[in-house]
């Protein structure tokens, strides 16, 4: 089972919070109804519900088309439905995966990824600009209980920059997001559960290479393990290919190609007609928004805000340069789908650096010339003064005359790049890692490691000391040790650890065992081990991560609940915009309070997370070592 496609009671709960506030209440009780009892039948939803069949045929078409439920294959005679936690908790991230790809384009592709997330995956000429615009809205046009749902089509004579000149710009921002990995197409692949998925790929296995017979031998066993894995690994990559988008560039000899002009038809179209009978291969394709894409993005935003924490500003920028030019090439942030690792350790492949890592020093210190940035702020300045000329370092530390970016040479510039790198290089976190001269790669796992280790250690010194936190390194380092050799590790007595090995394995960042010495158990006769789990504790601080994101959805919950008549009366389409003319002063008084408690409980949500992005979607399951 892919590792983001673990349940939990909590996580249950906290996504059946999400789909209610997003898509209402009759998609969060099918919804519920799911995650309280899993893999269910539409008999069997209804009987646990209490919803007609009506009522269950319109929540389900709501839950898959988008995406948040599973169903079993066409090709089986009774139709089971399982949730897709992934797709649900990202419903958490919609403002965030439209804020990534409007830094990286425009305003105008960010409304198309945003439509698309929230409205169910179509073609090109019906998905994206379907009649509103829903960045921050939800579908029922009401947001944060008021409407703020527009219209995409404009009047011919009033062109903005979110309104579409033409299909072909249309097709052009479609094939930009797919080739760069934040949209992907519809496969029926993508609708099956994890253990349906298993099945195919296993039997497909089974009959590529045993004619459908299940082996028996333990090599052919491991043969079949690695077969399965591939197949899948297959299967989801054919979702990233980007087919060859036809030009719509009308040719001599096409005397009946339609006209280009756009037609209101029903009120909502932003293509109404798009020119007679004439279509493209591209009008037929149906898309999604990839969620794997904005793991990758948040992973790359993380670490230049710990660089520019922990080293410069100038250096976090070329690092997020270093960090763009990569991400095109990175669809994911670790493998779901990994080969077994062999039964042997002698057998274990050599490990090899992942070229599609490595960036180029001349591509940095170009594209950071071509932004302007000031390369020569954040370094020493004797290091300045080795590479720059003309210009020394005076007594008081300072270089005697500034150093003018846009006058160094080529060279000089890659040596001051360089030298930013060495920073990060040189960083505990290892932020970059020499490669070969002038390239540096970005070992992501590691990283994600470190950034697991150090989120795991801050909670322990919030929550209990920093006696506790050097505990916690201790046992990482030296793995299991017995009370004595902890003792002697921390350099304190029986008494102090056994009150701080208590209350952290109470609250589950430390493990213990009891091993009897003789067969009979007594506590003098025994070795009581100690020792630091990186994986459960991870699991652990996640879980509380829920909670926390749980409690705030519960929060704004009972927050709007208080001034509900209040804000339907907002909604209005006749008070919207006129807020002053229609409501009194202590109605405008309560609803800026709300807005003010909102805005808190939803940044303090968006923490959260950025919290859970480190704990769970940077790397696969953690081993200790």
């Amino acid at each position: 089972m892919s590792y983001t496609q673990r349940e939990t009671p909590i996580l249950a709960e906290l996504c059946t919070f999400l789909v209610e506030d997003i898509y209402g209440e009759l998609a969060s009780r099918v919804f519920s109804v799911l995650a309280r009892y899993g893999r269910q039948r539409r008999a069997e939803i209804s009987k646990a519900s209490y919803l007609s069949t009506a009522q269950i045929s319109l929540g389900l078409v709501i839950l898959t088309q988008q995406h948040l439920v599973f169903h079993s294959p066409s090709t089986e005679p009774a139709v089971f439905y399982d949730i897709d936690w992934q797709q649900s908790y990202a419903l958490v991230r919609l403002a965030k995966v439209a804020h990534f790809v409007e830094e990286r384009f425009d305003k105008k592709t960010a409304n198309v990824v945003s439509n698309l997330r929230l409205f169910p995956p179509s073609n090109k000429e019906e998905g994206p600009t379907n009649g509103q615009k829903v960045n921050g809205t939800k579908v029922n046009g009401v947001a944060n209980g008021h409407g703020d749902a527009h219209v995409l089509h404009a009047s011919h004579g009033d062109q903005d920059e979110e309104t579409f000149a033409s299909p072909e710009e249309l097709s052009a921002i479609v094939q930009t997001l797919m080739e760069h990995g934040w949209v992907i197409q519809v496969a029926e692949a993508q609708y099956l559960s994890a253990e349906d998925m298993h099945n195919i790929a296993r039997q497909q296995a089974l009959n590529d290479r045993w004619g459908g017979s299940v082996p028996t031998g333990t090599k052919d066993k491991d043969m079949l393990a690695h077969l399965i894995m591939e197949n899948k690994r297959r299967i989801r990559d054919t979702w990233l290919e980007v087919p060859q988008f036809l030009s719509r560039k009308r040719k001599a000899d096409d005397s009946d190609y339609g006209s280009n002009k756009r037609a209101k038809l029903n009120g909502g179209g932003q293509y109404g007609s798009i020119g007679g009978s004439t279509s493209s291969p591209e009008d037929d394709l149906v898309i999604r928004v990839n969620p794997e894409k904005a793991a990758v993005a948040m992973r790359n935003q993380h670490l230049v805000s710990l660089v520019e924490q922990r080293i410069s500003d100038t250096t976090a920028r070329l690092y997020e340069i270093l960090l763009r030019s990569l991400e095109k090439n990175i669809p994911r942030c670790f493998e779901d789908f990994p080969d077994p690792p062999p039964p042997n350790i002698e057998d274990q492949p050599q490990w090899e650096p992942n070229l599609d890592y490595v960036v180029n020093t001349k591509d940095v210190a170009q594209r950071a010339k071509i932004l302007g940035i000031d390369i020569c702020n954040g370094l020493d300045p004797n290091a300045i003064a080795r590479i720059a000329k003309n210009t020394n370092v005076g007594k008081d530390g300072v270089l005697s005359q500034p150093v003018d970016p846009s006058s160094l040479g080529f060279h000089e510039r890659l040596e001051i790049v360089e030298a930013h790198f060495s920073l990060l290089a040189d960083h505990p976190f290892r932020f970059v890692t020499w490669h070969a001269r002038g390239q540096y790669r970005v070992d992501f796992d590691l990283i994600a490691k470190s950034l697991i280790q150090q989120e795991i250690e801050n909670t322990v010194l919030a929550r209990k000391s920093k006696t506790a936190m050097k505990l916690i390194r201790a046992l990482k380092k030296k793995g299991k040790l017995d009370e004595r050799q902890l003792c002697n590790t921390m350099m304190q007595s029986a008494n102090d650890i056994r009150a701080i090995v208590n209350e952290l394995t109470v609250q589950g960042f430390v493990q213990t065992q009891e091993v009897p010495k003789v067969d009979r158990r007594e506590a003098k006769l025994s070795v009581h081990l100690i020792w630091f789990d990186i994986q459960r504790a991870r699991e652990k601080l996640l879980h509380d991560t829920y909670k926390g994101q749980v409690r705030i959805l519960q929060r704004m919950a009972f927050e709007r609940e208080k001034i509900q008549e209040l804000l339907s009366k907002a909604s209005r389409t006749d008070v919207a915009g006129n807020e002053t003319k229609y409501l009194k002063q202590d109605e405008l008084d309560a609803l800026k309070k709300w807005k003010e408690v909102q805005e808190k409980l939803l940044l303090q949500l968006a923490r959260e997370d950025d919290l859970v992005a480190v704990l769970r979607d940077y790397c696969g399951p953690l081993t200790t070592a």
